[in-house]
């Protein structure tokens, strides 16, 4: 087996009041939630196609796209606000990042599940600079405990990064924010 690496962008949407709702509804009715989430972003994948190919990724709390610098269709940025307002007119309060970086790519199939003691073992990801980043932000979007003041909160994050390889100037000087040794921009509420 043989690694190469690429520069990747990766686009996260994060179900962001998803403990809120799972601990204020009954569980029938979060799990309606949940699937309706699943399946808004799931109907903007294949309606709006972002890249020629691209690596999906069902995270629980957040669906994670990856794909190779190049391979965009679409202007990520918009493509996240079109899958935010999907999400909003739902009611459903969202996170949408942009990160950019290096990720490690194999030449071999993607191997089974393994099973062994009692432990079912899923690949997850090969190492991702833009996997990592766009988890980084979806964290701080969340306040370190009740209080909502103290995380960023909905809204859509860009990785300063992304904004580099994008080719992007931005309008004016925001303020970055930094988390985990990443910096990121928000460009949208």
């Amino acid at each position: 087996m043989t690694f190469s690496d690429e520069n990747a962008f990766g686009v996260l949407i994060g179900y962001h009041a998803i403990e809120d709702d799972e601990y204020s509804l009954e569980p029938a009715q979060f799990a309606l939630r949940f699937l309706e989430f699943r399946a808004a972003v799931r109907g903007c994948v294949e309606a709006f196609p972002l890249a020629r190919a691209a690596l999906g990724r069902e995270l629980g709390h957040a669906v994670y796209l990856e794909f190779a610098d190049g391979d965009q269709l679409e202007d990520p940025i918009t493509w996240i606000k079109t899958v935010r307002a999907k999400l909003s007119a739902s009611g459903l309060a969202s996170v949408g990042v942009l990160s950019h970086g290096g990720r490690w790519l194999s030449d071999a199939p993607e191997e089974p599940p393994l099973d062994a003691d009692n432990v079912a073992w899923l690949p997850g990801s090969l190492p991702s600079e833009p996997f990592r980043r766009a988890l980084y932000a979806e964290t701080a979007s969340h306040g370190a405990d009740e209080d909502e003041e103290s995380g960023w909160g909905p809204g859509i994050y860009v990785d300063t990064e992304a904004v580099e390889a994008l080719g992007r100037t931005l309008k004016n000087a925001p303020t970055p924010l930094a988390v985990a040794g990443a910096t990121f921009f928000r460009a949208a509420r």
